[in-house]
């Protein structure tokens, strides 16, 4: 027979025992409602002093159900068909053909007003929506640009964007 007696607690048995102790506890904040001057409703856990403010029951309510495939309810079509009801007729209506949007490429006075570091925003408030866009680098977020010729602006203009500014601006004869 062998007997085990215990010693007393190492650090790390008591930082364990703390640990799991604190990861088992739930902490309930309490959060508060207020209007601000502006009329502007807000949330926080600590309300301010001149606003009179209200707690918010936050205890979730309701359950989320999943129901397999087997369990679920007949849906009415399926009843009708049971009982022998006859089908309604479905007609199938084709779909419009796809549009293409305009190309409305870029004009020279917008070109020519374009700088290296001008910012996105400016850009597309002066040129307008990209033709078309497509992602270059995903860590650096390079982004370039393009608007495509027309009948009366034979240029693809091309504009290449690091960081939402301007690093490079191409405009190219194709017809």
């Amino acid at each position: 027979m062998c007997i085990v007696t215990a010693g007393p607690p190492t650090m790390k048995s008591l930082i364990g025992m703390l640990m799991a102790i604190a990861a088992s506890t739930c902490v309930a904040a309490e959060a508060y409602r207020w209007v601000d001057e502006r009329g502007v409703v807000n949330y926080g856990e600590k309300p301010p002093e001149a606003r009179q403010s209200r707690p918010v029951d936050t205890t979730p309510r309701g359950t989320i159900e999943s129901t397999g495939l087997y369990d679920r309810k007949p849906v009415d079509s399926e009843r009708r068909q049971v009982e022998g009801a006859p089908q309604p007729q479905v007609v199938m209506t084709p779909l419009p053909a796809p549009t293409l949007p305009s190309v409305r490429g870029m004009d020279f006075d917008t070109y020519i007003r374009l700088q290296r570091g001008m910012t996105e925003g400016e850009l597309l408030v002066r040129a307008g929506r990209p033709d078309y866009e497509s992602v270059d680098n995903l860590v650096d977020y390079d982004r370039s640009l393009y608007y495509l010729p027309t009948v009366a602006n034979p240029y693809t203009t091309v504009v290449k964007l690091r960081s939402g500014r301007i690093a490079y601006i191409q405009r190219v004869k194709k017809f």
